[in-house]
C-alpha cells in the first residue's frame, strides 16, 4: 500500500503520515544563504554598480565634445614668437583602404618677428614610442586615436606623438583627405610644379616629364602620392619632397589671388569634406594669412629627415617591413634640429633629393 501512495503522489512536499485515507501538506523550509555568500552577493552588487556608473561617466567622455577636441595653442605660440602647426594628410573615403593612417605628415614652424618659416617632413614610416600603444610607425597614431576615444582622437594622439618625439609644443593642425586637397587645388585655379627628375609609378601606370607642369586638383595629388617608381624617385623621401613642392606651388598661387577669393576659402575650408577639420577659427586663419601671405620663397627653410635617419627592417609579425629611425636610437638629433630650425634658412637634404627652395626662379621660365 505504502508503495502505491508513492506512485500517487509525484510532489515530494506531499508526505504522508499514517494512512488515513487523506494526504496533508508538510511545508518544507527553503534553504537560507550562510553569512559567506550573502557578503558575496553583495560585494558582487556593489562590483557591478561601480562598473556600470564608471561605464557611463566614460561613455559620457568619450562622446562629449569637448573631449573630442584638440587644444588650440595658437595665442600661447604667437606670444613665444613660435607657432608650430601640424599638416597631415589621410586618405579619406577615397582611398582604396579606407583606413586611418596618416598619408603624409609635416610639420610647419611660424617666427612672427622675423617672417620665417621652416617646413619639416616627417616620414610615415618613423619608428617612434605612441603614448600607452608602445612603439609603432608614426602614421598608426592618428588610427590608434580614432579607435580608443583617445583625448582629440586621431588628430589628438598625432599631435602629442609628434610633440613628444621632436620636443615642441603642437599649437594647432590641419587634417586634409584627397578629396579636400583635390577641391582646393580646384579652386585656387591649378598649381604650376617644375617636376625635376621625370618618372612613372608602375602601379597607377602614369608619370610625370621633366619640366613645368600646370596640376589641376587630381594631377596635384597624383605628384605628391606616386611612390611606386624605380630609382630615385621611389623613395618616400622623395616622396616627401615633392609634397613640399606642392605645398609651396598652392602658397605661391594664393599670393597671386584676389584676397576675398582666399578668405572665401579659408572659411570653407573645413567643410570640404567628412574627413577635413582643423582646431584654428577663422579670424585664426585669417591672422596667419596676414602674416605669412606674402613671405618670401628665401623665407622658407625645407627639411627632409633623410640625413638624419637611416632605414630597418621590422621583424614584427603584425607590422613587418622596412621603417626609419634615427641613427643615434633616441630622437636627440630630431629635437636639436627643431630647437635651432631658424637659425638658418638652408636647406637640409641629402645629394641625391630635388631641390625645393627658390624653385620659382632656379628652374626655367614657365612657357
Amino acid at each position: 500500500m505504502q508503495k502505491a501512495i508513492s506512485k500517487m503522489s509525484p510532489d515530494p512536499a506531499f508526505r504522508p503520515t499514517r494512512y488515513t485515507g487523506t494526504f496533508r501538506r508538510v511545508p518544507r523550509e527553503p534553504p537560507r544563504p550562510t553569512r559567506t555568500q550573502s557578503a558575496v552577493e553583495y560585494l558582487l552588487f556593489a562590483v557591478f554598480g561601480v562598473l556600470l556608473v564608471l561605464s557611463a561617466i566614460a561613455l559620457y567622455t568619450m562622446y562629449s565634445p569637448k573631449h573630442r577636441m584638440v587644444p588650440n595653442l595658437l595665442d600661447a605660440g604667437l606670444k613665444a614668437d613660435r607657432v608650430n602647426i601640424l599638416l597631415f594628410g589621410i586618405g579619406g573615403s577615397d582611398h582604396p583602404t579606407q583606413d586611418q593612417l596618416a598619408d603624409s605628415i609635416v610639420l610647419i614652424s611660424l617666427k612672427p618677428s622675423t617672417k620665417q618659416a621652416a617646413i619639416v617632413s616627417i616620414p610615415r614610416d618613423l619608428w617612434v614610442h605612441i603614448g600607452s600603444f608602445g612603439t609603432h610607425r608614426i602614421n598608426y597614431a592618428h588610427q590608434a586615436g580614432q579607435m580608443s576615444g583617445y583625448p582629440g582622437e586621431g588628430a589628438g594622439l598625432l599631435c602629442d606623438t609628434v610633440s613628444r618625439t621632436f620636443n615642441q609644443p603642437i599649437h594647432a593642425f590641419v587634417r586634409v583627405d584627397f578629396e579636400a586637397f583635390e577641391k582646393i587645388v580646384d579652386d585656387i585655379g591649378g598649381i604650376d610644379v617644375y617636376c625635376q627628375r621625370s618618372f612613372y609609378d608602375f602601379l597607377f601606370k602614369d608619370g610625370f616629364t621633366r619640366g613645368w607642369h600646370h596640376l589641376d586638383g587630381k594631377r596635384a595629388l597624383a605628384y605628391a602620392r606616386y611612390r611606386y617608381v624605380l630609382g630615385p624617385e621611389g623613395d618616400n623621401f622623395a616622396r616627401e619632397m615633392r609634397q613640399q613642392q606642392v605645398i609651396g606651388a598652392v602658397r605661391t598661387r594664393l599670393q597671386k589671388i584676389n584676397p576675398q577669393a582666399t578668405f572665401s576659402l579659408i572659411h570653407a575650408a573645413s567643410t570640404l569634406s567628412s574627413s577635413t577639420e582643423t582646431n584654428l577659427t577663422t579670424s585664426q586663419l585669417l591672422t596667419l594669412y596676414r602674416m605669412f601671405h606674402d613671405i618670401p620663397p628665401t623665407n622658407v627653410r625645407h627639411v627632409s629627415l633623410k640625413p638624419l635617419t637611416e632605414l630597418f627592417e621590422v621583424t614584427r609579425l603584425a607590422e613587418p617591413g622596412t621603417a626609419v629611425r634615427t641613427r643615434s636610437g633616441d630622437n636627440r638629433e630630431l629635437q636639436a634640429l627643431e630647437a635651432n630650425i631658424f637659425n638658418s634658412e638652408r636647406e637640409i637634404r641629402t645629394p641625391d633629393q630635388i631641390r625645393v627652395a627658390g624653385s620659382e626662379s632656379s628652374f626655367p621660365a614657365i612657357r
